[in-house]
């Protein structure tokens, strides 16, 4: 578990795992690619957040198809 984090599943993206953060994406494999920590570590609450301490809560509940 990382706060300010979220994740969901996407029938159609481009890869297995797609890390997005404030107009920056990663696609990896895997989760246990070295790049899904360098990324969470430089992005999760980084100076690019619009808001900071804004928890992830509040998404829908339905699946986009």
């Amino acid at each position: 578990s990382t706060p300010f984090t979220l994740m969901s599943p996407y029938a159609d993206q481009e890869g297995a795992i797609v890390l997005s953060a404030w107009g920056k994406q990663v696609t990896v494999d895997s989760a246990d690619d070295r790049r899904v920590d360098q990324f969470l570590a430089q992005y999760v609450q980084g100076p690019q957040t619009p808001e900071p301490g804004a928890p992830c809560t509040g998404g829908s509940a339905t699946v986009p198809q």
